[in-house]
């Protein structure tokens, strides 16, 4: 595009045009390729400053069913929800199940 444009502005100032209608056609052509390419760098140099990724962390909720007990435990490959993973810790009479799985992504700013 920036040729294009270099060529209009070339045709312009150093051809043997007489209308002035297409003088500023061949101007306005040549305006808007250079615009075309600024912006286009511009667009390319935004693209590159991408941040880093950070993993999401999976996190699953275990309860007791008899007692409050509740704790946040890191996910594991074949976690799903109503998974019973034992006797609980505290009351030792309930079972621990899995209730819910959720992520936590990186802070919003």
């Amino acid at each position: 595009m920036a040729v294009v444009g270099l060529y209009f502005i070339g045709l312009v100032f150093g051809g043997d045009i007489a209308d002035p209608n297409i003088m500023i056609l061949y101007v306005t052509i040549a305006v808007v390729a250079f615009t075309f390419v600024l912006l286009t760098l511009t667009r390319m140099r935004r693209g590159i400053r991408i941040g880093a990724y950070t993993p999401v962390k999976v996190l699953s909720i275990v309860k007791c069913g008899q007692c409050s007990f509740k704790q946040i435990k890191n996910f594991a490959i074949g976690d799903f929800v109503f998974k019973t993973l034992g006797k609980c810790t505290q009351c030792t009479t309930g079972d621990l199940t899995i209730n819910g799985i959720y992520t936590e992504g990186p802070p919003k700013k």
